[in-house]
């Protein structure tokens, strides 16, 4: 016997296999975690270069856009010249990425280096510091709980010999690296291999981005295409109306977080270097990276550099402090709001949840870029939900959901009842319950619907 299914008994039955198969690569994906993880990270590092070039097209093309709109107007005065445009914009974009690279390491790695040496020379003197201070707590213990003053006497000196040590250790390769001699390769560890393959997959990714910036809008045509030639049309419309959006989101979130963490990196170098503060360059920049992150940002970044200045000089800790609370302050009530005025929309709860899942997964670059995009889709998700209930006739407002009776909206082309109606109603009809009043809309909007 042949079985003929009308479309929509088709309809019914894909979403049904696609829903069995999301399932089971979830199952998969949960029973066989670690192999899924190890198989993505192999692809990943295959794809490094191109994802390298992805990331990098995609971030510099506002600035090369901007870049040809000046251009074309010293070129285009007489006769339009797009492809000289386009390569002018592209060339000095690549040349402001590669500038801003040599001098950011130019300036920064020696700082760095000097400070991190300084802390490393200086380590066992500050633990010697912290362990007089320590026994100095501590000394009343002997008489009165001598058991008590041993464990922890024991557990500090342990603690304290394992930092010496490892700063010992530390420290000569560091000057290894810095001379460059011929025991570098011993000194370094398997990381560096990992450091230079990264360094050629960039470099290459940098040449990839210079032919998806020169033919940007030929790759975007060739994609736009692909989805129209398998999806349905509809689907290519929602496609590419969230992958604007998500996109909208996160280059403003991310351009304007950078701007800020600019200003605030800069502003703790000239508020450190007044205070007369040690490791300066060190702390302002781990300050200035952190702050990109958001809500948790100045909390791990003020943390270990308090403790930092602690350890080598106690006195400046608190001013620190309140100096790091102030900046803080100015950056989340002043300059945060003028840069970045409420783009994300997102409420601090999941806020958090972003942070803390884009943190799990991805580590610092999952915490910076989870947040804007988990926006977008909380924005999406608000707008699909408010869609939904208004073509049910229900309010969008959460104040309407927050206990168990819900006032429900009136169908379109309707009038609310008066209050006179309201009131004989009552006397005469028992209160209906939240399933009842559902049932009545229902036939209410099928009644409407066939008028």
């Amino acid at each position: 016997m042949k079985i003929v299914m009308d479309q929509k008994h088709k309809s019914i039955a894909k979403t049904a296999i696609w829903a069995f198969t999301i399932c089971l690569l979830i199952g998969i994906g949960i029973w066989r975690f670690e192999t899924v993880m190890n198989f993505v990270k192999k692809i990943v590092g295959v794809f490094a270069p191109v994802i390298w070039g992805l990331v990098i097209a995609y971030l510099f093309n506002p600035m090369m856009s901007w870049i040809e709109r000046q251009v074309k107007k010293l070129t285009d005065r007489k006769k339009p010249h797009p492809k000289l445009a386009r390569v002018i914009s592209v060339a000095v974009t690549m040349l402001i990425l590669v500038a801003t690279i040599i001098g950011l390491i130019a300036s920064i790695v020696p700082e760095l280096y000097s400070s991190i040496k300084n802390l490393f020379v200086n380590l066992p003197t500050y633990m010697t510091n912290i362990g007089n201070w320590v026994e100095a707590r501590i000394a009343g213990m002997e008489q009165e709980q001598p058991q008590l003053y041993s464990l922890l006497s024991s557990a500090w000196a342990s603690a304290q010999e394992g930092v010496t040590n490892f700063a010992g250790q530390f420290e000569p390769k560091l000057d290894s690296l810095a001379s460059g001699g011929a025991d570098l390769i011993s000194a370094i560890t398997s990381g560096a291999v990992s450091f230079f393959h990264g360094i050629s997959d960039f470099l290459i990714g940098l040449i990839f981005s210079i032919y998806l910036l020169y033919n940007k809008e030929r790759y975007t045509a060739q994609m736009r295409k692909l989805l129209y030639a398998t999806l349905p049309e509809e689907k290519v419309h929602s496609f590419l109306h969230i992958g604007s959006h998500v996109s909208y989101t996160f280059m403003h979130f991310l351009s304007g977080k950078t701007v800020d963490s600019i200003i605030i990196g800069l502003l703790c170098f000239i508020g450190m270097t007044i205070l007369q503060m040690p490791y300066i360059p060190l702390i302002s920049i781990i300050i200035g990276i952190t702050n990109i992150i958001p809500f948790f940002g100045p909390i791990i970044g003020a943390i270990p550099c308090g403790v930092l200045i602690l350890l080598s000089e106690p006195g400046k800790a608190i001013p620190f402090a309140i100096f790091i609370l102030v900046l803080q302050q100015f950056d989340g009530n002043i300059l945060g709001p003028k840069i970045l005025g409420d783009q994300l929309g997102l409420p601090m709860f999941w806020t958090l949840f972003a942070i803390i899942v884009g943190g799990g997964l991805f580590g610092f670059i999952g915490m910076v870029a989870f947040v804007p995009i988990f926006a977008a889709f909380y924005t999406l998700v608000s707008d699909f939900l408010q869609d939904k209930l208004k073509t049910k006739g229900l309010p969008s407002d959460d104040e309407s959901y927050m206990t168990n009776e819900i006032h429900y909206g009136t169908p379109a082309g309707e009038t609310e009842p008066s209050k006179t109606e309201e009131s004989a109603e009552s006397k005469n009809e028992p209160p209906m319950t939240i399933r009842q009043r559902a049932s009545k809309l229902r036939a209410e909007l099928k009644k409407h619907k066939k008028h």
